[in-house]
């Protein structure tokens, strides 16, 4: 993992993609104030590795109906998006001590895998989590049940092995016959870059908000990292049931295009807040330095 991360930051960016660069900081930059506008946030870091982002198009008024108010269904050229992202959570420590976060230092690993569609609540833009599937550490909720996000436990199996040049990944779910199969060819030399400016892949990616509800409340979550660097690939669906069996509108959706990231090794976590506490919630500006060196 840290020499696919080093390869990714290393690799030299040419003026067209450092300008891309200059805008995905913008939003990430954003983010972080976001982030730490909020007392109490972040709480929680973790290590995020080897995400596939898999992005589906279809007719905004397919989806509109499922995404609930006050959020606004945001379009990339006149179409809605869906992606489907792939990936594996590791080392998740508090960032501050007595946090209920130190919960979750046992637990080595978890995959995940979620199903999302762009949103934005009032200036904020943001990923509003549909559903999501993810691995059993011990049995119990970790770390889902304490954002509150809408999941279930599943059999999630991911080889996404930069040095093979092949990635795979299969997610079933317990008394149910469905499944999730994918594969996807990769160099294994490939140069991950920055996401081309106004592609899918930086409307989908660039994203540091969540939105989700589970039956009551909406809530909101904010994470921060540096801008996503990666690299398109070439996707073929072994099976797509399982999404096809939760989302009926799924089988109106088309894949447009999928990318790989090395991830990160340091991501910021905030707690989940409700809408109306979040817009409440915001302390005091202070500098980006000040507010840096409080970090862990």
């Amino acid at each position: 993992m840290k020499s696919e991360t080093a390869l990714a930051l290393a690799s030299p960016l040419s003026p067209r993609r450092q300008s891309c660069y200059s805008n995905a900081s913008a939003a990430s930059d954003a983010a972080r104030r976001r982030l730490l506008s909020v007392k109490g946030d972040p709480f929680l870091l973790a290590d995020w590795e080897r995400a596939l982002f898999m992005h589906f198009v279809l007719a905004p008024e397919v989806l509109r109906p499922y995404v609930p108010e006050p959020f606004e269904l945001e379009l990339h050229e006149g179409r809605a998006c869906v992606s489907v992202v792939a990936l594996t959570m590791r080392r998740f420590r508090a960032c501050r001590r007595a946090a209920l976060a130190w919960l979750l230092r046992p637990v080595a690993q978890q995959r995940f895998l979620n199903v999302r569609t762009y949103v934005r609540w009032r200036d904020e833009p943001g990923a509003l989590f549909l559903w999501g599937w993810l691995s059993k550490p011990f049995r119990v909720g970790l770390p889902g049940a304490m954002f509150g996000l809408p999941y279930a436990f599943a059999s999630l199996d991911y080889d996404h092995q930069l040095e093979s040049g092949l990635l795979r990944g299969v997610a079933r779910v317990e008394a149910c016959s469905h499944r999730f199969a994918y594969r996807a060819a990769i160099d294994r030399k490939t140069a991950f870059q920055p996401c081309p400016a106004g592609s899918l892949a930086e409307f989908a990616m660039e994203r540091y908000t969540g939105f989700f509800c589970r039956g009551g409340p909406r809530r909101v979550f904010r994470a921060w990292h540096p801008p996503w660097l990666q690299a398109a690939i070439d996707l073929e669906f072994e099976e797509d049931s399982l999404l096809r069996a939760r989302f009926p509108w799924f089988k109106e959706a088309r894949l447009a295009a999928s990318n790989f990231a090395p991830g990160f090794e340091r991501v910021w976590l905030g707690r989940a807040h409700r809408l109306e506490r979040a817009a409440r919630a915001v302390r005091p500006r202070r500098s980006v330095l000040s507010a840096f060196y409080e970090m862990p």
